[in-house]
């Protein structure tokens, strides 16, 4: 197989999270799973929506040292008010998920659209964590459908050999 020419649309690898700080737009389910990703690391999170999902509430209570929550909504232009290292927008309109992608990209700030994976520079790997503290990321240089099963198929298959956990 000629691996010289895949090109990949993306590629993994790992940030260091110390003093980042993740701007969240919603707090809904998906909003939540991100941020619940997040609060592993050591980076700070911001998360603005107008209403809190049940899931994120829980979040906030268990890690509110880490995440702040501010009851507001996206609006053009709010981004210059926050000094962010990334955004995800996981609102439940496309439209202003779009919005936030354009300006994000507007000011070279990494942007994960939770709902569209074409509107997005970076994206979360599957991840799993072994008994003797490895974190195992699995991801694709492709963002497709195709490509996500396999990498869910790829991450069950390894929980279930490795007894690691997602």
């Amino acid at each position: 197989m000629d691996k010289k020419n895949q090109n990949w649309q993306y590629f993994p690898f790992y940030v260091k999270m110390d003093g980042a700080h993740i701007v969240i737009f919603g707090a809904g389910v998906i909003a939540a799973r991100r941020a619940a990703a997040l609060v592993k690391t050591t980076c700070r999170l911001t998360v603005i929506a107008p209403e809190c999902g049940e899931e994120m509430k829980t979040l906030l209570a268990a890690y509110g040292d880490q995440i702040s929550y501010v009851k507001d909504v996206y609006r053009s232009g709010c981004l210059m008010e926050e000094d962010m290292d990334a955004v995800i927008a996981a609102t439940n309109d496309p439209k202003v998920n779009e919005a936030i992608y354009r300006e994000c990209r507007h000011r070279d700030i990494y942007v994960n659209v939770a709902s569209d994976h074409t509107l997005c520079s970076f994206y979360f790997p599957a991840t799993l964590e072994t008994d003797d503290g490895l974190l195992l990321a699995i991801a694709s240089g492709q963002a497709t459908e195709d490509t996500h099963k396999a990498v869910k198929a790829m991450r069950e298959r390894l929980e279930r050999e490795l007894g690691a956990e997602a």
